[in-house]
Parts: C-alpha cells; structure tokens; sequence
C-alpha cells in the first residue's frame, strides 16, 4: 500500500532537522510566526496590516500610522502562538483551562479574555449562527467531552477541535484566531508543522468550515488542512535546499 504523502514529507523534514542547525529552524519558525500573524489577524477584514508592517510591528513594538487596538491584536497574537508552540511541545491534554488561558492572550488589554459570552452574536453572511448564549458552557462542556472520546487521526481530532470552536464561538470575539491556534495546538502536539489559512483562500476556508457547521462534514475542510500542511512541508524542505 502507497505511503500517504503527508506522511511521507513528515518523516522526510523530520529527519532533515537532524542534520539542520537550530538557528535555521529558528528563523523557518520566526518567518512563519510573522506570515500566520498577518493571515490570522487580515482574515476578519478588520485589521488588515500588510506584512511589512507586521514585522514591523513585532520589533519595533509600536507604529504611530495604527491603532492600539490593531498593533495589541498582531502583538498578543505572536505571543500567543509562542505560547501554544511551547505547550504543544509538552504534549499536555488540551482543556477547558488551557483554551481560556490562549484566548486571554490574544485579547490582552483589549477586553477581559477566558469568558465566555453572555450575549448572542451573528456572523455575517454565514449559512449557521452560532447557537444561543445560554447554550455555550453546555456545547463547551460536550465539545470537551468528544474531545477526549475522539477516535478519529491527529488530522481529524486537530480539524473537529478547531471547527467546533468556530461553530460553538464561545467569546465574543477573537474566535477565529483562537480555533486557528487550537488547530496548530493539536497539529504540534502531534509532531506536525502548523500551517496558516492563506488570505487568498478566505472563501474555500469558509465554505469548508460552513459544510462542517450545517452538514456535519468534516472531510471538506479536513482535507482542505491536509493539502496546507503538505504546502506547507514542501515549503520549508525547499527552503533548507533539499
């Protein structure tokens, strides 16, 4: 039987960095942290920095032509995404305290993180809204529940932890950053790249996570991760020269 591709570049990058100094891999992971910052971010249409300035942002710390707001939500980004690298590595469960603890990052002097919304929200133009404030603790209590019964791959628990997150929308904002980190969470913590949602691929993403939300599906959008992670292995083998 043919060896799934994914695996295939996986074990292939995996015994690559053997042979790769660490400063290398470092700066693979710092360029990345900068590319999945400006797509996370840009992907809600609300703060769409151009990349340059997002570098910018994470050395300078400040840049007087945006607003707090905009510079807090790039900065506590990065901090958050070193933050999931670092527990993924750990290989620790993931929780209810634990996602509450990524989502106080990413809205840290902004609004107060790890609650869960007391009101109810629309998501424009979405096929599915997100169910009635007084239903979250108990779609989160189940979410993790299934969670820890999940039978399924790394792939598919990493994809049904993330488009859960973004069915349920548990706070009222910043849920899409969060189920992105969720995904890169599982994805690491089982020994796979993280990967980032291009810009460009906004609508196929969003048309994938709505198959899950009114169908149940997960194969659109699971396979749809697959194809970026395979992108994304491709991507730093080439950039090592092999």
């Amino acid at each position: 039987m043919e060896k799934d591709l994914l695996e295939v570049e996986k074990q292939h990058l995996a015994n690559v960095m053997k042979e790769t100094d660490q400063s290398v891999l470092d700066e693979i992971e710092k360029k990345f942290a900068l590319l999945y910052t400006y797509d996370a971010v840009g992907m809600v249409g609300k703060n769409r920095i151009p990349y340059e300035d997002v570098k910018r942002c994470s050395q300078a710390k400040a840049l007087l032509e945006y607003s707090e707001r905009e510079q807090k939500e790039i900065l506590n980004h990065l901090k958050a995404f070193e933050f999931v690298m670092n527990e993924a590595k750990t290989k620790a469960p993931f929780n209810e305290e634990k996602m509450k603890d990524i989502h106080e990052i990413l809205v840290d002097g902004i609004f107060q993180g790890g609650v869960y919304r007391n009101v109810n929200i629309n998501i424009f133009g979405a096929t599915h809204q997100p169910p009635d404030h007084v239903k979250v603790y108990d779609r989160m209590a189940k979410f993790f529940v299934n969670l820890e019964q999940f039978k399924g791959s790394p792939l598919e628990l990493a994809t049904y932890a993330h488009a859960s997150i973004a069915k349920i929308h548990p706070f009222v904002d910043a849920n899409g950053r969060l189920a992105k980190l969720v995904l890169n969470y599982f994805l690491m913590s089982h020994d796979f790249l993280p990967i980032s949602i291009p810009l460009e691929q906004r609508e196929n993403y969003i048309a994938y996570l709505e198959a899950f939300k009114t169908e149940k599906d997960l194969n659109p959008l699971k396979n749809f991760f697959k194809d970026l992670l395979i992108k994304r292995y491709e991507s730093v083998l080439k950039e090592l020269d092999i």
